[in-house]
């Protein structure tokens, strides 16, 4: 759809028609599904400098001559389809910045190319929500390719990245682990062996006695009376309810492959 020294076939079709501007029904029908997929072709508009206005302008006009109720061609219904669809996606601004995407890669003017409509349940509609000036970069003949290739190296620099990150995690994580199995047994590392069941007695017992604690001021403010000291409470409470002996790490303790630490 660039500019050129030529002029479009159907631009010549135009000038050897009538005073008016228009083929006969029958050959503009056929010109019409001929660029069913260059729909400023199907509205014989500039795609550069079309206003609304005249993209409006021009769908009036060729319906005035393809309209099934005015042409008896069996073939109007469809044309007429197109054109439609033509001055409904123009007269868009999002569609029309959408259909200029979709025309930037697809050759809309060879035979069996995809419409506008296949395009866009493939997904290309997406690229129409990006920043406007990344839209027009894309759509950019020259610009477009250099974007893309731009776009998949910060890509492919994202998931590099990202993979060395998880490798650094995992290293430092399996260094800390083993260092904890081979150092006091596992008892420092809350999610594998002795640690992991010591975790879960303190998570328990802490539990209960929050427990506690509740219930004592709930009994407290049904006497009317103030809740007790949150720090007062948990300080008798570990008082009285110290942790099992095998409960706390010693340097005794055997670790998860039979050694002693």
């Amino acid at each position: 759809m660039g500019a050129s020294s030529s002029k479009e076939p159907w631009e010549e079709d135009i000038e050897s028609a009538s005073p008016g501007g228009m083929l006969s029904p029958e050959d503009e029908i056929k010109r019409v599904l001929r660029f069913q997929n260059n729909y400023y072709k199907v509205l014989k508009v500039d795609p550069r400098t079309c206003t609304a206005a005249q993209i409006k302008k021009a769908y009036y006009k060729i319906a005035r001559v393809i309209h099934p109720d005015k042409c008896r061609d069996p073939r109007a219904t469809e044309a007429m389809g197109v054109v439609t669809s033509a001055h409904s996606t123009l007269s868009n601004t999002t569609l029309r910045t959408a259909y200029d995407m979709y025309a930037s890669q697809v050759e809309v003017d060879a035979q069996g190319a995809d419409s506008f409509s296949e395009w866009e349940s493939k997904g290309g509609a997406q690229m129409a929500h990006l920043p406007p000036w990344l839209v027009k970069g894309l759509a950019n003949p020259i610009l477009g390719p250099i974007i893309q290739f731009f776009m998949v190296i910060f890509l492919l620099l994202l998931l590099v990245g990202l993979c060395a990150l998880f490798l650094v995690y995992f290293v430092i994580h399996m260094v800390f682990w083993v260092l904890c199995c081979c150092g006091c047994g596992g008892h420092c590392w809350p999610r594998y062996g002795e640690g992991a069941r010591i975790h879960a007695k303190r998570q328990e017992r802490f539990m209960r006695m929050l427990r506690d604690y509740e219930a004592e001021a709930a009994m407290a403010q049904a006497k009317g009376e103030p809740p007790p000291d949150p720090n007062l409470f948990f300080a008798n409470w570990n008082i009285a309810h110290p942790e099992e002996p095998d409960d706390i790490p010693t340097a005794a303790s055997a670790n998860q492959y039979g050694s002693v630490s």
